[in-house]
């Protein structure tokens, strides 16, 4: 059986994010790409896409719970959920906040993001444990 490591609860919650955005995103973008090319319609491919978006989410949030469980030893786990969700808030606002300012629009896909951040607290308290 592997050891579990100690760290810094900002690294934990650092390292669970990032496993759950980076996957969530080189997922995304791949089925986004497979689905373009099977069907040639952009609106068709956007709705499957927002569609899909949740479950992609759903199981790369739940895979890096899993991950952060092996391989750290957690004592409080909404510390852990609470600093991970300061920094998606942070990043997700930055950009939303970025594009706002430079675009002057509110885009449909604000909506999943703040789904997006509600599903990931949920997901991850569900599924993060104390060790």
């Amino acid at each position: 059986m592997k050891i579990k490591k100690r760290s810094a609860e900002w690294y934990i919650s650092a390292t669970h994010w990032l496993t759950s955005t980076i996957g969530m995103v080189l997922i995304s973008l791949t089925i986004k790409v497979v689905l373009s090319f099977l069907h040639p319609n952009l609106t068709n491919v956007t709705y499957l896409y927002y569609f899909l978006y949740p479950v992609v989410m759903l199981l790369c949030v739940i895979y890096s719970a899993k991950y952060v469980n092996r391989t750290y030893i957690i004592k409080d786990v909404n510390k852990i959920v609470a600093i991970s969700m300061v920094y998606m808030i942070i990043i997700v606002g930055g950009f939303i906040g970025m594009n706002f300012l430079s675009n002057g629009l509110i885009y449909p896909d604000y909506i999943g993001l703040i789904f997006a951040i509600i599903l990931f607290y949920f997901v991850s308290n569900k599924y993060l444990k104390v060790v």
